[in-house]
């Protein structure tokens, strides 16, 4: 039988009203997740730097409060810089958010996280069609301004989402994933073939989230296998050493998937 393989590149970008369904559905994974915390994980390390599971938990608390209240993401967007200026701007701001929260504990930051999230669903979908077309600066080197709408739409719920997996790494919980789940790592697929320079190559990801795109256009220099979520771990820089399989065809497709990197 042959597999079939869609052109990631034509996908479109999600919409502010789908964007809203996947993120309530992320939303409930993610709090079944924090839900399920004991009391000797929140000072677990995690895959992200310096956070442990509590920190990173504030940052999730933090990003809601900058959806609700865009006062709040400028006055921390202005005191990230002063605080920390040996941070890039993003890290800064983030670092700014975990202060806010430094006194919590984790508990009382999933109760804060389970009123908040669908409050932040609602305000980013709120947000109105001329602000959405504005472009920003993403805050991190040699990545390019960004629509707020694809920041509203398609970030925040892939942050939430990969720091789900996060968080189920380091409590050694198990990943639910579900019809949603499918859809945040498609888009993750469309942004990596839309900036793809490389031959044409086809990327075969399994698991309940996979799926088979093309990358590039013309004549795919090789089928590159691995697990949808170990990818996704890949193209954010967590994981360099996940299983890529090179299905057939040529060793520099494989390279090229390996080296690629994707915005989360």
């Amino acid at each position: 039988m042959t597999t079939s393989f869609v052109a990631a590149a034509h996908l479109p970008q999600t919409g502010r009203d789908r964007s809203a369904e996947i993120a309530e559905a992320e939303g409930r994974a993610a709090l079944a997740l924090l839900k399920g915390l004991g009391n000797g994980d929140w000072s677990l390390p995690t895959d992200c730097g310096e956070w442990d599971v509590r920190t990173l938990v504030s940052h999730l608390v933090g990003q809601c409060e900058d959806n609700i209240r865009l006062r709040t993401m400028l006055r921390r967007q202005l005191v990230g810089p002063r605080r920390y200026p040996d941070k890039i701007t993003l890290d800064a701001h983030m670092a700014v958010q975990i202060d806010d929260h430094a006194s919590e504990a984790g508990p009382a930051l999933v109760e804060q996280f389970a009123l908040l999230w669908p409050r932040a669903v609602r305000a980013r979908r709120r947000r109105p069609g001329p602000m959405r077309r504005v472009t920003v600066d993403s805050g991190i080197p040699e990545v390019p301004r960004m629509s707020i709408a694809y920041l509203l739409d398609v970030i925040y719920v892939r942050d939430l989402w990969m720091h789900r997996i996060d968080l189920a790494r380091a409590t050694e919980q198990p990943v639910a994933l579900e019809e949603h789940d499918r859809h945040i790592v498609e888009q993750v697929v469309r942004d990596l073939a839309l900036a793809w320079s490389d031959a044409p190559v086809h990327l075969e990801l399994s698991g309940p989230a996979g799926g088979n795109w093309l990358l590039g256009s013309g004549e795919p220099a090789g089928v590159v296998s691995a697990d949808a979520v170990a990818y996704m771990r890949v193209l954010s820089g967590r994981d360099g050493e996940a299983a890529l399989e090179l299905a057939s065809g040529a060793q520099e497709a494989l390279a090229a998937v390996r080296r690629a990197r994707v915005v989360f």
